[in-house]
């Protein structure tokens, strides 16, 4: 009898690491969709370029503000991955960079089971919820979109599940090391994006209620909350002074017109929340959890999914908040689907979660992508750009302007000549003096004024969002 018992363990560990790996295999799969792409997309060029300025000899001596993101902590990290991995420059250099979103993805989903079981001081109540949770963040859409595109969005989901790990590892094993590293978590978020100090205070009421104050004061140790703060300041004025910082935060603001208010929670709601699933799981645990003591994980995030939830309107595109949403919905999916006694029952309704959210992503991508050029496209815009600055006079720098009002659409454009570009401008196109090569959108090659006349380059070059451009340029 005891010979059977050990091999059943022994069966069920085996056949719940087979899971573990096939969710990450999936996972990582839905994730190397744009790895390769030579040429970034509108969301992304900026933060690459930002990467781009620590690991590559930019002649960046004029570029307008809003082309290159702030360089942060993140952009410094993806820097040295790529100069460690090589092959960054050029035009479909971006695959380095890209490789450092992917692999925090994938250390994202690894990372879940980390949270460990409610007996054992973590967050789920059956063996297999954790892996229930690796399946619904390998299919969620916000994580997946985040995964393929470069940004620090990754980075920052990363940095809170690993603040969640250590918290749980503090409420397992109180003690210096894991306080140390929530401060280092809150330090690196802080330093990408510093709308991040919104987050924690929305987060502090999640905390008094979830765990309780009579929990806080038998485990609190003044000790440990000055080292993590100690840590958290340390970090966060060496950043500062290594010119690595987010900037300022910014103030809350109300929606523009009145039907945000209706559109901007619903595109919450079905994108940063799992397709709405987030927000069903979020009622369950609210009505599992209850006001029990024992339940303190399902009260924290019944807490905190709804206070993260209304901060998210006051920002653009749910600024911060948008990143502890995207994570925390399929962590509450997970937690609620293993609060189910019955296993039939848990698989029957993780399956149809999972068979939902991947339905539901591949829609979501597939209307996302659907005006991405394709690669061959992709590449004959690099070429073209490449080959007429290979064709401008001697000088220092190439001279690039960008017929659009959008920062992000220049950023797209510079990227092949990132490193020769001395000089960039974007807006309307009204003169050509001060520029080598100007872009111009195709629809609008026979408004252009009489004085701004130049040859046009053969080759279209397409930057993404429907939007195509063809170049100007003196005759070589």
């Amino acid at each position: 009898m005891v010979y059977c018992a050990d091999m059943g363990k022994r069966v069920r560990w085996l056949v719940q690491a087979l899971v573990f790996v096939v969710v990450l295999a999936a996972g990582a799969w839905v994730r190397l969709a744009h790895l390769g792409a030579p040429m970034p997309m509108p969301d992304e060029a900026p933060e690459l370029l930002a990467a781009a300025t620590r690991a590559e000899a930019m002649a960046r001596v004029h570029w307008p503000e809003g082309v290159m993101a702030q360089v942060t902590p993140f952009h410094e990290a993806a820097a040295c991955c790529a100069m460690f991995l090589g092959q960054h420059e050029g035009p479909g250099g971006a695959r380095s960079y890209r490789l450092f979103v992917f692999v925090l993805s994938a250390l994202f989903l690894i990372g879940i089971p980390a949270l460990g079981l409610r007996r054992r001081g973590g967050v789920f109540e059956t063996a297999d919820g954790p892996l229930w949770a690796m399946a619904f963040a390998a299919a969620a859409p916000a994580l997946v979109w985040h995964g393929q595109m470069f940004g620090p969005f990754a980075g920052q989901a990363f940095a809170f599940l690993a603040m969640l790990v250590a918290a749980r590892a503090y409420a397992q094993w109180p003690g210096y090391c894991a306080a140390a590293v929530v401060g280092a978590c809150v330090a690196v978020g802080v330093a990408v994006d510093a709308d991040v100090l919104w987050v924690l205070v929305a987060l502090l009421p999640a905390l008094l209620v979830g765990v309780g104050w009579t929990r806080l004061c038998l485990y609190w140790r003044t000790s440990h909350v000055l080292m993590a703060v100690a840590v958290a300041v340390a970090l966060c004025a060496g950043l500062a002074e290594l010119g690595m910082w987010g900037g300022a935060p910014d103030l809350p603001r109300l929606p523009g017109a009145p039907t945000d208010w209706v559109r901007e929670p619903a595109w919450r709601a079905v994108w940063l929340c799992a397709g709405g699933l987030g927000a069903l799981a979020w009622v369950g645990l609210t009505v599992w959890g209850g006001w029990k003591a024992s339940r303190r994980w399902a009260r924290l995030f019944s807490v905190a999914f709804p206070c993260c939830f209304v901060g998210s309107l006051f920002f653009d595109r749910g600024g911060a908040f948008a990143v502890p949403l995207a994570a925390l919905s399929p962590l509450m999916l997970g937690l609620a689907v293993s609060t189910v006694p019955s296993p039939w029952v848990r698989g029957v309704l993780g399956m149809a979660a999972a068979a939902f959210l991947t339905a539901w992503t591949t829609w979501a991508l597939a209307v996302a992508w659907r005006d991405v050029p394709a690669r061959e496209a992709q590449r004959e815009a690099a070429r073209t750009l490449l080959a007429i600055s290979a064709e401008t006079p001697e000088r220092q720098g190439v001279r690039l302007r960008v017929g659009t009002d959008d920062p992000r659409m220049c950023a797209a454009a510079v990227w092949p000549l990132r490193t020769s570009a001395r000089h960039v401008a974007y807006g309307a196109v009204t003169v050509c003096d001060d520029a080598d090569i100007v872009l111009v959108e195709e629809g609008r090659l026979a408004g252009l004024p009489p004085g701004v006349w130049r040859l046009v380059r053969p080759g279209v070059i397409a930057l993404g969002e429907g939007r195509s451009f063809r170049a100007l340029a003196p005759e070589p």
